[in-house]
C-alpha cells in the first residue's frame, strides 16, 4: 500500500510513527505498511553515552534506507530538561543539553525537535514565575535553534504541566518565528483539540496523534477514546496545516496505524464507519 496525496484534505499529509531506539519495530514494516515518517525518541536513555548515539544512528540510517522520512527528535523531558526550572545553574545545564541534541538533529539532517515546556507537578503560586521562566529559557534556545537549522516544536502538556493551554502555549512561544507547536491532542483538556487548533493553529508545525479517556492522557488509538477525530481533522485542515501526522500510541503496530488512518479519511468524508466518533 503506497500513500497517496492529494491537494486538499487530510490524505496530503504525510503519516507517521513516534518510535524509540530501543524499539524493535522494523523500518521496512513501517514502510510497507504505507507510513512515511518517524519521530525518533530515546526517552531514559543517556544520548550523551556513544553508544546510544551510534545506535541513534544506525535507527536513522535503517529508517531512510527504507524510504521513511525522519521527521523529528523528541528531545528527552524531565526535571534534568525543564525550561521552567528556577535554579540558574540548572538552567544553564538544561540549555546546554538542548543545544547538544540540537547539533545531534543538525548531523542526522533532521529540521524539528520536540521539547515539552516543563516537568510537574507545578504548585499553582509558581505557576507565573515558572511561565516567564519558561519563556525566557526557550527564547534563549530559539535563537540557537536557528543557528542549527533545527525548529523547535513546543508540546502542550496536560495536568500542572506548563502548556496545558492555547493561553499558555501562546504565551510560551510568543512571536519567535523559530517556535512551532506540536499539537498533541491526546494532552488537551482545558479546551477541546479542535478548539485548540483554531486558536493555534498558524504555529503547528507537527502533531502527536492518540486518544484519552477524556480525564487524562492515555495514547489510545484514534476511536478507543473520547475525542471528536471528525472534528480535529477539520479544524487542522481549515488552518492550512501541512506537517505530518504523527501517532504516538502505545505499542504501535504500523499495520493497524495505517488501517486506522484510512478509517479516519473516511470519517473525514463523511463515509463514518463503526472504528470512529464523530
Amino acid at each position: 500500500m503506497v500513500q497517496q496525496h492529494v491537494n486538499d484534505g487530510p490524505e496530503r499529509w504525510l503519516t507517521g510513527t513516534s518510535t524509540g531506539v530501543r524499539s524493535a519495530l522494523d523500518m521496512n514494516d513501517i514502510r510497507a505498511a504505507g507510513l512515511g515518517a518517524i519521530e525518533l525518541t530515546w526517552q531514559k536513555m543517556n544520548m550523551f553515552d556513544p553508544e546510544v548515539k551510534a545506535r541513534c544512528d544506525a535507527k536513522i540510517a535503517a529508517a531512510r534506507a527504507a524510504g521513511l522520512e525522519v521527521w523529528s527528535v523528541h528531545i528527552p523531558y524531565g526535571t534534568d530538561w525543564d525550561p521552567s526550572c528556577l535554579d540558574p545553574e540548572m538552567r544553564k545545564d538544561v540549555i546546554a543539553k538542548v543545544k547538544a541534541v540540537l547539533a545531534f538533529a543538525q548531523e542526522w539532517g533532521v529540521r524539528r525537535a520536540v521539547y515539552h515546556p516543563s516537568w510537574e507537578p507545578i504548585a499553582s503560586e509558581d505557576r507565573a514565575r515558572r511561565l516567564k521562566t519558561c519563556k525566557e529559557t526557550l527564547s534563549v534556545l530559539a535563537e540557537e535553534s536557528v543557528k542549527y537549522g533545527v525548529q523547535l516544536a513546543i508540546e502542550c502538556l496536560p495536568r500542572t504541566c506548563l502548556g496545558n493551554s492555547a493561553d499558555e502555549m501562546e504565551y510560551l512561544v510568543g512571536d519567535e518565528p523559530a517556535l512551532g507547536i506540536c499539537c498533541d491532542v491526546n494532552h488537551l483538556f482545558k479546551e477541546t483539540p479542535e478548539q485548540f487548533i483554531k486558536r493555534l493553529g498558524s504555529r503547528i508545525v507537527t502533531t502527536h496523534i492518540s486518544d484519552n479517556d477524556g480525564n487524562d492522557e492515555k495514547h489510545w488509538l484514534p476511536g478507543d477514546g473520547v475525542i471528536g477525530w471528525r472534528a480535529v481533522l477539520d479544524a487542522l485542515v481549515q488552518a492550512g496545516y501541512g506537517g505530518t501526522f504523527m501517532y504516538e500510541v502505545r505499542n504501535p503496530d504500523p499495520r493497524v496505524l495505517a488501517d486506522n488512518w484510512q478509517a479516519l479519511n473516511k470519517l473525514y468524508r463523511g463515509e463514518g464507519g463503526p472504528l470512529l466518533k464523530g
